[in-house]
């Protein structure tokens, strides 16, 4: 059966909505006692309501890393979530690999995402490597476009499932943008719905990702060489009963864009990938060729994972005390801001109490100087108009 142009699938972008962690009505004014602003504004706050599902938030857990948080995503409280993230230290290029599941129990409905599928192959061709060869965590294969990309990881990823066929599919050019990807040269965003049976019921499951691809050249011997790193990024799904996937877009895309990393994570993976990358160019300069300097760095790196883990550890604690001690003790450190998106708070300068807390529910907080507070969302509210006092609209600390 030929596969038909999808245009449901198009619609993503119409309906994506801004991540939220909480969200109220607009004219919702609420009076927090400064008890309150300080200790269980967290535990008062609810997530937003999206159709029908009230969102929580969920942490992805780096169990290598000590229980180290990879960030966190917005996901309807009821529903199940799982989340992996795996290390291999022999994958200088590609180490970590990070993957969630969150999953209706009432139906089928779900959401995936999966590891970025990176490749790479060379110019001028040659035989070095084998098809599918495992070099550093790149893939070795020949260059193929994004959407034959996607249509081959979909079959091998569902494609053993009873009555499966692919439905249709279509470009999406501001995917990446929508997703919040990283821009670069050569992206270009494509989709797959696919139908089949899991468990004797029919279900659609819509694929989505960002193609990408980097030329690098090499000066050796032989003349420039290039290495074209290739592959998937931002890969994910959404899976539901036939006929509601449109429904149910808008709730499928808050999940989809609601992830917010923990700089904490970010900058001890960029220590590992530069401890990585240093010890395979000094492997390189060794002598070993590519594959021996890979399989020499993969039992070197598991020989010493320990030294390696508490080595990166004391760069992280020297770098962090260093720009403490340059940014003074005022400054707010990423990992307190990030605390603060865990619990659902917002910290602002207060001249009652130096600094206060108040629930993310509302966006706007504003104090009389002596311990009261009015809180809301509606941008032109303002607590002089309807209260005794002199009020004042507190900021952000930073």
């Amino acid at each position: 059966m030929k596969a038909k142009t999808l245009a449901g699938i198009g619609a993503l972008f119409l309906v994506l909505v801004p991540f939220l962690v909480a969200g109220a009505p607009d004219a919702l004014v609420s009076n927090i006692q400064p008890a309150a602003a300080k200790s269980d504004i967290a535990k008062a706050a609810h997530g937003p309501v999206i159709e029908g599902e009230r969102f929580d938030t969920r942490q992805i857990t780096d169990s290598q890393q000590g229980g180290l948080a990879v960030g966190v995503v917005s996901v309807p409280e009821n529903w199940r979530f799982n989340s992996q993230v795996v290390w291999n230290y022999a994958h200088h290029s590609n180490p970590v690999a990070i993957s969630t599941s969150v999953e209706n129990p009432a139906n089928e409905e779900a959401l995936f995402s999966f590891p970025a599928l990176q490749l790479f192959c060379l110019r001028p061709i040659s035989g070095y490597y084998q098809p599918g060869q495992n070099v550093g965590g790149l893939i070795f294969f020949e260059q193929q476009p994004p959407m034959q990309t996607l249509t081959t990881f979909v079959q091998r990823t569902r494609g053993g499932l009873p009555k499966f066929q692919i439905v249709g599919s279509k470009d999406l050019p501001g995917l990446a943008a929508a997703l919040r990807l990283t821009g670069s040269q050569n992206q270009s965003g494509v989709g797959v719905k696919v139908a089949y049976e899991l468990n004797g019921k029919p279900v659609e499951e819509e694929f989505y990702a960002v193609g990408y691809s980097v030329s690098i050249p090499y000066d050796g011997p032989q003349g420039r060489t290039w290495q074209i790193n290739w592959g998937l990024n931002g890969l994910h799904s959404f899976r539901a009963p036939p006929g509601t996937l449109d429904k149910r877009r808008a709730l499928f895309a808050a999940m989809a864009k609601s992830f917010r990393p923990n700089p904490a994570w970010v900058q001890r993976k960029s220590a590992i990938d530069a401890y990585l990358a240093q010890e395979f160019n000094r492997q390189l300069q060794a002598g070993y060729n590519q594959i021996a300097a890979a399989a020499q760095l993969s039992r070197q790196i598991s020989a010493n994972n320990d030294a390696m883990i508490a080595s990166i550890d004391r760069q992280l604690v020297a770098s962090r005390s260093y720009a403490g001690n340059s940014a003074g003790s005022q400054s707010r450190t990423s990992a307190e801001n990030f605390d603060d998106y865990i619990r659902g708070v917002d910290t602002v300068n207060d001249p009652y109490y130096g600094t206060s807390q108040h629930a993310s529910t509302e966006q706007y907080h504003w104090t009389d100087g002596y311990g009261s507070y009015r809180n809301s969302n509606d941008a032109s509210y303002d607590a002089n108009r309807s209260e005794v006092g002199s009020w004042q609209l507190m900021q952000p600390a930073r």
